[in-house]
């Protein structure tokens, strides 16, 4: 690998697809509006396929793990420092925002009292699975937070094979490959239905082999390929019509029930093939996504964590003055809603939350230097 790809400008069109997959999946909570009303076939149809935007996010976390540690030589350090980052970043927010669901949920505090739902905020917050019946999902105490146990095993198992430094690839691979294909064999017929229920006496082992996972080893393959310096295109030209051809493929494939859930084989392929196509052509064009795109790119965690508890409170208090909750119009109003919400939430609690427990987990555990706002 030259020394030209590590001075690549920051990457724009990562950004904005984290803000296209996130608008999306706030859409796609937005039909539930019309469930039970004649609207909802219509309402389905259009924006159910918008949960291919946790697909796009995981492909996308698989290539960024890979870009932002291009430069890591693989020491204890920088395992550690890489895992501190992502918990810090993760973890805080995740806590405060499933607690404060579970009290808007529940309509005050008394869940507190009450072991089921305590028992599973636990199980959420350590993330691991808090009903192994319910595959994918696993009933996490914020409902959007079964994709979080996914995230935050793949940086664990990420983290520590950068330890085996250039073999840090072949390592991850083989891992996967054991857990999500040779495990699921010897228990029974390969399958890379998400919703396979394997019924591991051992809980974690249900998230660990749910192929869903392939989606960020398809992350960490583009991203490998995306340094590479023989990975171009030399025509322009090509370059855009690729890119063009890519995001109708993916919009046919969601659309045209080609894909229809989760998985590798579903969604899954649709994002992995719109970031591959738009991975290459970007090192021949240079990719303009509009600035708003960027921008909700920006918020998208808060904006992800934060929009069914924005959802449920504007409902309730919509439904409380009389108000048509049943209607495109309260689709408009809770997702202006959630994104100003969520833009507080990514200013004054996000970045904050991430600053303070990265700098108390580095000096408990590495003594490295403070970061402050504009370096978290």
């Amino acid at each position: 690998m030259s020394s030209s790809t590590d001075t690549r400008p920051k990457l724009a069109w990562i950004q904005a697809l984290r803000g296209f997959a996130v608008l999306f999946v706030v859409l796609t909570h937005a039909r539930y509006f019309f469930l039970d009303t004649p609207g909802w076939p219509l309402a389905d149809g259009l924006l159910l396929p918008g949960a291919m935007g946790v697909d796009l996010f995981f492909v996308i976390s698989g290539f960024i793990m890979v870009y932002t540690t291009r430069k890591l030589a693989g020491t204890p350090r920088d395992a550690a420092d890489f895992l501190v980052r992502r918990f810090a970043r993760v973890w805080p927010l995740y806590a405060v925002v499933t607690v404060v669901w579970l009290s808007v949920a529940h309509q005050g505090f008394g869940w507190l009292t009450n072991w089921p739902p305590f028992r599973g905020l636990l199980l959420s917050l350590t993330f691991q699975p808090v009903d192994i019946e319910q595959p994918l999902f696993f009933s996490t105490a914020l409902p959007l937070g079964w994709t979080l146990n996914f995230e935050m095993y793949f940086y664990l198992v990420f983290g520590l094979c950068l330890l085996l430094g250039r073999g840090r690839w072949l390592a991850l691979a083989g891992w996967i490959v054991l857990t999500v294909i040779v495990i699921p064999l010897v228990k029974r017929d390969l399958s890379f239905d998400v919703m396979t229920n394997f019924r591991f006496s051992l809980a974690y082992l249900n998230l660990i082999t749910n192929p869903i996972i392939l989606e960020f080893l398809a992350g960490v393959a583009i991203g490998w390929l995306y340094l590479q310096d023989w990975f171009a295109l030399r025509s322009r030209m090509l370059a855009r019509h690729l890119v063009f051809l890519a995001l109708c493929l993916a919009a046919w494939a969601c659309w045209g029930r080609i894909a229809v859930f989760h998985g590798p084989t579903q969604w899954g392929a649709a994002a992995a093939l719109m970031v591959l196509v738009l991975a290459l052509a970007s090192k021949t064009i240079e990719l303009r996504p509009p600035a708003v795109l960027v921008w909700l790119g920006t918020i998208s965690f808060s904006l992800y964590l934060t929009h069914t508890t924005v959802q449920l409170a504007v409902t309730r208090g919509v439904t409380a003055i009389g108000g048509d909750v049943h209607s495109w119009s309260h689709v408009f109003l809770t997702t202006a809603l959630s994104i100003s919400v969520a833009a507080a939430v990514y200013h004054f609690l996000e970045q904050r939350l991430a600053i303070v427990t990265a700098n108390a987990l580095r000096a408990l555990l590495l003594r490295g230097p403070r970061v402050g706002v504009r370096t978290a």
